[in-house]
């Protein structure tokens, strides 16, 4: 087996391969990359939340503003995904202004089904965006490209959003 849980559900130790897992007791543990290439969805444990800890093998990662938490689904290649993105007003960097940004990526978000427990809190100095999604597939995988696609589907939704601020040029219909 490779991930062991021990203990009550205020205390919990989580050991993955051998190797005990830093986090609350409540969860989130942080799943170091190195170990997910060993490890299938279906391996986590069914209450127990992880974040990446790092990077995946490939090289694949979050950004560090992106708080990706998961944990496995109720379907055998499932898992449960909440994002939250957190942005701090004097470093951002992007093209178009954060308040902006954020409002088309959560629009984004509301114009594809799947995603659920979209919001959005703009302050002076930190702005946060989160959402919930389920990630499945039919077809076996493993949890390093679970995780891939995941971070992909992320990417996109930043992408899609960023995508909807560009001023649009072209005939003009209706």
């Amino acid at each position: 087996m490779y991930v062991q849980v021990t203990g009550e559900r205020d205390n919990l130790s989580v050991i993955v391969m051998g190797e005990p897992l830093a986090g609350q007791p409540s969860g989130p543990y942080k799943l170091p990359g190195r170990l997910v290439k060993a490890l299938k969805p279906q391996d986590l444990p069914m209450e127990v939340c992880f974040t990446l800890d790092g990077s995946l093998p490939s090289g694949y990662g979050f950004y560090p503003e992106d708080r990706v938490v998961f944990q496995r689904g109720h379907k055998e290649q499932s898992l449960w995904i909440r994002v939250t993105s957190t942005y701090v007003q004097s470093e951002w960097d992007g093209f178009f202004p954060l308040e902006a940004t954020l409002q088309a990526r959560k629009q984004a978000l509301e114009e594809q089904s799947g995603f659920v427990q979209i919001g959005y809190e703009a302050g002076e100095q930190i702005s946060v965006i989160h959402y919930e999604f389920e990630w499945e597939r039919t077809e076996p995988m493993d949890l390093e490209s679970a995780l891939e696609a995941i971070c992909d589907t992320v990417c996109e939704i930043e992408a899609r959003g960023n995508a909807n601020l560009w001023p649009r040029k072209g005939p003009s219909f209706g």
